[in-house]
C-alpha cells in the first residue's frame, strides 16, 4: 500500500500531499463507521454485558498477547487481499486516494499481521454504544492511513521498491513487543473492570450464540460454491448432499430467528442439536481425513484441525447450555412496535430507500471487484 501513495505516482509532492490527506481521511472515516456499526450491533444485542463482556475482552486480549510470542500462533480473521491496484487507473486520483484509505480502514478486509485490531473490534462491540465504538476503532484507521507518510521522500520507482524492501525486511520483534504490551494492558484493565461488574452471562450467551449461527448461515449462503465443494469432500450420498446445501444454512439461521422471536430456550436447544450433529460428522471425517478435515463452518476455505474444531464446538455447546438453563430475564432482541397510521408513509419510504441502497451497494461491490462497469 505504501508504494501506491508516493510522490512518484502522483507526479509531485504537492499532489501527493493532497492524496495523502485524502487517504488518511478515507481510512479514518471508514474505521470510525465500522466501529460505530459494531457499537450499534452491540446495543441491539443488549451490550454491555457486564462481567461477561469484560472477561471476554480480557480473554481475547490475553490470547492475542500470547500470539505475539515466538513460535506461538493466534489466528487473525482476515481476507488477506490487497486493495485493487486498478482503482488508480479507473478513478480520478483524489477518488482513488480516498478508496485506498477506505479499503484499509476495515482491517479484516485486507492483511492483518497482529491480533490487536480483533481485540479493538471486540471492545467496540461490547461497548454497546455507536459513539464509543467509533472512537475506539477510528485510531486504527488513522494509524494505517498515516503509515503512507513514510513515502514522503520517494521520487523514483527504484526508491519506491527500496522502501517496500526495507519495510518488508524490518524486524518483526519490535512490532510484536508493542502490540503485546498494549494487549496485556487491555487484558489487565478488562479483568479489573470485570471484578466490579454485574453478571451478564445470560444476555451474552444468547447474543453470542445468535451471532455465531448467523455468521455460519450467511457465510455458507454467500459462499455457496465453496460450501458445495466442502460438502462434496465429505462424500455424502447425492440426496443428502443436495439437501444439506440449503438445509444446513437454513437450520443454522433458525437459532437467531428463535432468539429474535423471544423463544430463547428453543434457540439454545436447537443450537445444541446442531452442534451434536456437526460434532458427530467431525468425528467421522476425522477418521477419514486424519490431521485436518474440510469444514466451511464460518466461510473458511482451509481444512481445520479436528481438536480445534471439537474445542470450538464445546465452547458453543457451553453457551447453548447457559441459554437453556439460564435464559435472560428480558428478551435480548426486540422488534419495534407497529407504526401509527401517520407513520405508514415514512415507513414505506425508509424501506424503499433501504432496498435501493442495498441494491446499489451490491451492484457496486460486484463491479468494483471485477474492475468493470455494471
Amino acid at each position: 500500500m505504501v508504494e501506491t501513495i508516493t510522490p512518484v505516482v502522483y507526479g509531485s509532492r504537492a499532489r501527493w500531499a493532497i492524496a495523502f490527506l485524502l487517504h488518511v481521511v478515507g481510512a479514518t472515516a471508514t474505521a470510525a463507521l465500522f466501529g460505530a456499526a459494531l457499537g450499534a450491533v452491540g446495543a441491539l444485542l443488549d451490550a454491555p454485558w457486564g462481567r461477561a463482556g469484560a472477561l471476554v475482552l480480557a480473554v481475547a486480549a490475553g490470547v492475542y498477547a500470547l500470539g505475539e510470542l515466538p513460535r506461538v500462533t493466534a489466528t487473525v480473521p482476515q481476507l488477506r487481499r490487497q486493495v485493487p491496484d486498478w482503482w488508480r487507473e479507473f478513478f480520478s486520483w483524489p477518488v482513488a486516494a480516498v478508496l485506498y484509505g477506505a479499503g484499509l480502514g476495515v482491517g479484516f478486509f485486507t492483511y492483518l499481521s497482529h491480533g490487536t485490531f480483533v481485540v479493538v473490534a471486540v471492545g467496540a462491540l461490547a461497548s454497546g454504544d455507536a459513539v464509543v465504538g467509533a472512537l475506539v476503532v477510528a485510531p486504527f484507521g488513522l494509524a494505517r492511513g498515516l503509515s503512507a507518510a513514510r513515502a514522503f521522500g520517494v521520487a523514483t520507482q527504484q526508491r519506491s521498491q527500496d522502501l517496500v524492501d526495507r519495510l518488508a525486511g524490518s524486524p518483526e520483534r519490535y512490532r510484536s513487543i508493542a502490540n503485546g504490551g498494549a494487549l496485556i494492558a487491555v487484558a489487565v484493565l478488562a479483568s479489573a473492570a470485570a471484578v466490579g461488574a454485574t453478571d451478564g452471562w445470560e444476555a451474552f450467551a444468547t447474543a453470542a450464540l445468535a451471532l455465531a449461527f448467523t455468521w455460519a448461515a450467511v457465510s455458507k449462503t454467500v459462499g455457496l460454491g465453496e460450501w458445495r465443494r466442502t460438502l462434496a469432500a465429505h462424500g455424502f450420498p447425492a440426496g443428502i448432499e443436495s439437501a444439506a446445501v440449503v438445509g444446513v444454512p437454513f437450520a443454522e439461521a433458525l437459532v437467531p430467528v428463535f432468539a429474535i422471536s423471544g423463544w430463547t430456550r428453543a434457540s439454545g436447544v436447537w443450537a445444541l442439536v446442531l452442534i451434536m450433529v456437526f460434532t458427530a460428522e467431525a468425528l467421522r471425517a476425522w477418521g477419514r481425513f486424519g490431521a485436518e478435515v474440510p469444514c466451511g463452518c464460518f466461510g473458511g476455505r482451509e481444512p481445520v484441525s479436528p481438536p480445534a474444531l471439537l474445542l470450538r464446538n464445546v465452547g458453543l455447546a457451553a453457551m447453548a447450555v447457559v441459554v437453556v438453563l439460564r435464559p435472560p430475564p428480558e428478551q435480548v432482541f426486540s422488534w419495534p412496535g407497529w407504526p401509527a397510521p401517520d407513520e405508514y408513509l415514512p415507513m414505506v419510504l425508509v424501506i424503499a430507500g433501504l432496498a435501493v441502497a442495498v441494491s446499489t451497494a451490491w451492484t457496486a461491490i460486484r463491479w468494483l471487484g471485477r474492475g468493470v462497469r455494471p
